[in-house]
């Protein structure tokens, strides 16, 4: 049976409204296949019908065999250290097309505006009271800060409240200051670039030796937030990517179900999401808690278990996508799409693709 015959499957899909239960036999590759028309259309695609479309198919295994061969040969194989998205209830890591299909769900979480105290301004005097006012929906993460990016060419304002002061873009005053405050100097982000700060965690043994400083980075907005990032390279993709430019350090808190690991003192044994509200607590304890808003946004989930996922430091085994890219979209061009736009939706894709990873 020839399964991706229209013609056949158009003989079928007739049958199928007409009288599911009726009990046909169709020819397959090691004999004849006799089941009702639900039955065979549930086969399409298996072995008995002589597809490969499934994992267990030896077609289908051998194709990906010669696939990992041709790509060794090439020398686009390698094991790397990289942050995945990473479900913790599957224990598994997620491929971006596996997110970027399915993964999306709007969820609303605690986020927290928190406050760095300052340590030096390159050589000026630092003020009583004065710090970096950060926001950040994954409190968790604050656990392996490393550094804090602005947006060089933005404006910055010191705010003024009572005995504090705050820098944060001048952009995102308005909302996230609450109650009275003062504007007493401006300048730009390239300005607070090489500052130092005291992290939120310092008394952790992981950061014992860790010197926070503002690095520039130009993919800071101001629409929400403070303007002001905070940097964990073992826990966000981007994060990592900036470590390996500014040379920071990396501190990776979460084993592959999403714990704690030990070195993290309270936090050790500890869900990382769930952890939350005792990292809250600890901030107020601290005198780091400026406030707490809650935010809905687009989140990514597992597509299989739904369970929100977290960005995770990994060793794992990569495709190098810098020549095959290009090789995939040759190939894409020459396809002929329905709707149409696919074609340039699958070669955005590939163009912003990072390395393929294949050992999830």
């Amino acid at each position: 049976m020839d399964w991706n015959d229209p013609a056949v499957l158009r003989d079928l899909y007739q049958k199928l409204g007409e009288d599911p239960g009726q009990t046909i036999t169709v020819p397959g590759p090691l004999g004849p296949v006799t089941g009702t028309v639900e039955q065979v259309v549930g086969k399409l695609g298996t072995p008995a019908l002589g597809g490969s479309y499934f994992t267990f198919a030896d077609e289908n295994n051998y194709s990906i065999w010669m696939f990992l061969r041709r790509c060794h040969d090439h020398g686009w194989i390698y094991k790397g250290t990289d942050v995945m998205p990473w479900c913790p209830r599957c224990g598994t890591g997620l491929s971006e097309h596996e997110i970027a299909t399915e993964g999306y769900e709007e969820l609303t979480h605690t986020s927290v505006f928190l406050k760095f105290p300052l340590l030096s301004k390159s050589g000026e005097a630092v003020q009583p009271g004065e710090s970096l006012l950060v926001w950040t929906t994954t409190p968790w993460t604050l656990t392996s800060n490393v550094a804090a990016a602005v947006h060089p060419d933005l404006p910055y304002a010191q705010v003024r409240q009572g005995n504090e002061s705050f820098w944060l873009s001048k952009g995102a005053v308005f909302g996230a200051i609450k109650g009275p405050y003062q504007i007493v100097a401006e300048r730009p982000g390239s300005e607070l670039v090489g500052w130092t700060y005291r992290g939120p965690f310092d008394e952790l043994p992981p950061q014992a030796s860790i010197v926070h400083r503002v690095i520039p980075w130009k993919e800071v907005g101001e629409e929400e937030g403070t303007g002001i990032v905070h940097i964990a390279p073992g826990c966000g993709k981007e994060d990592f990517q900036l470590s390996k430019q500014f040379g920071l350090a990396v501190i990776a808190p979460i084993d592959e179900f999403g714990v704690f690991v030990d070195g993290f003192a309270w936090l050790t044994g500890q869900e990382a999401g769930p952890a939350a509200p005792a990292i809250f607590d600890d901030l107020q304890r601290k005198g780091l808690l400026y406030r707490l808003e809650d935010y809905t946004h687009r989140y990514p989930v597992c597509w299989r278990c739904h369970e929100e996922l977290l960005f995770r430091l990994v060793d794992e085994w990569f495709i190098r996508m810098d020549e095959l890219r290009y090789q995939i979209m040759d190939v894409v061009r020459q396809i002929r799409w329905i709707p149409a736009f696919g074609q340039e939706r699958e070669l955005d894709w590939l163009r912003n693709m990072s390395d393929w990873m294949i050992s999830k």
